[in-house]
This record gives structure tokens, C-alpha cells and sequence, in this order.
């Protein structure tokens, strides 16, 4: 258990572990860390338990899940992984983010069925980065798959605010910063500022 407890974020002290274990208990996965294949997997695998407790259940008698977010980003295959069972998730899941929500940290925020944010979190959305070192041919087949990658996150992000693609495009190649009660909640990427729209007893 203790391996699985220090997986879900950087904390090593026996107090850690014990605020870990009571947030699961409750349903609550604390995303503190960059988005990796070892990372991923420990949320996606909670998010189908909770799914598979829950399966016979209405969506309105299920307890949802929370996903406390402060993520620089990171690997976009692992990531897309985790926004589609967020996605296909019944069971209710609520983002909120408490710091930043970079990056591929960023599209994991915006699948979530309800988004929160405070005032001064910060969301980064940029297009990604690819290194290549192989033979021309295959350099073009890389480069092929990361442009369709490209439009298929371009739709996506369409899909989950309210950024027309105009304004997509005109940002897409820029590091665009957002603080949550400004650019995010305008563009539809942030539900609900706590302090604002909601209390935090609302969400705790």
C-alpha cells in the first residue's frame, strides 16, 4: 500500500500517506506530479474501481470522484489516455485545480465533468514538443502522426470550451497563460471559481 500511496504524489512521511489514503477513501485522487505512463496508470485503474463499485447504480447515486489538480503536464499519449476515461467515466468526476494545470495537466483538467479552479490558478495551453532523430523517411511518418495528434487535440479542445477555431489558431503556437477567474472562465475552460461562484465547503 505504501508504494501505491507514494505513486500518487511526491509526499514520503507517514502523515502523507495517511491524507492520501482518507482522500481515496473518500474518492479524492491528488494529481501532484507530471503526467507518465507510471503516473497515469494509478488514476486510470482508481477511476474504473470506482466505475465497476458503481455500476448498477444511476448516475445521480453515484458518490463522484475528485481529481485535485497541480500538474506541470507531460507525456500527451499517457495523458489522452487518461482525458478518455475521464470522458467515458458514468460515475461523476470533478476537477479542481489547485496551483496550475499545464499542458497536457490541462486537457486532463478540462475533460473533467466539473471544472473548479480559485482565482489565481494558473492553465497553460501551448502546442507540444516533439524531438526526431531518424531517417528522412521516417522522420516524415513522425511527423504525419504528430500532425494528425495536433487536430485531433485542436477538435478536442474545441469540444470542451468555448474557443471558436480562430481563436485556436491564433494562440496555438503561443504559451497561453490564463489565471482562472479571467482568460479560463471567459473561454469556458474553468466551470466555477471557488470564492466567486462557489464556496469550499461546496466542493470538500
Amino acid at each position: 500500500m505504501s508504494d501505491i500511496l507514494t505513486s500518487l504524489g511526491l509526499g514520503e512521511t507517514d502523515f502523507y500517506a495517511e491524507i492520501i489514503k482518507e482522500n481515496l477513501d473518500d474518492r479524492i485522487l491528488v494529481f501532484n506530479d507530471d503526467v507518465s505512463d507510471c503516473v497515469i496508470e494509478n488514476y486510470i485503474l482508481y477511476i474504473l474501481k470506482w466505475n465497476r463499485e458503481d455500476k448498477d447504480l444511476p448516475v445521480e447515486k453515484r458518490k463522484p470522484i475528485t481529481i485535485y489538480i497541480n500538474s506541470p503536464g507531460g507525456d500527451a499519449i499517457s495523458g489522452f489516455n487518461m482525458v478518455n476515461v475521464i470522458l467515458a467515466s458514468a460515475t461523476p468526476i470533478k476537477g479542481i485545480v489547485f496551483g496550475m494545470a499545464a499542458s497536457m495537466g490541462y486537457h486532463i483538467f478540462l475533460a473533467c465533468h466539473e471544472r473548479y479552479a480559485f482565482k489565481d490558478s494558473i492553465l497553460l495551453q501551448h502546442d507540444g514538443q516533439i524531438r526526431i532523430s531518424n531517417s528522412t523517411s521516417k522522420a516524415k511518418d513522425t511527423m504525419k502522426f504528430f500532425e494528425n495528434m495536433e487536430d485531433r487535440t485542436k477538435a478536442y479542445v474545441l469540444s470542451r470550451t468555448n474557443m471558436d477555431e480562430e481563436f485556436y489558431d491564433a494562440h496555438y503556437d503561443q504559451e497561453y497563460y490564463m489565471y482562472a477567474n479571467e482568460e479560463a472562465k471567459r473561454l469556458g475552460c474553468v466551470d466555477y471559481i471557488i470564492g466567486e461562484d462557489c464556496n469550499l465547503d461546496d466542493i470538500l
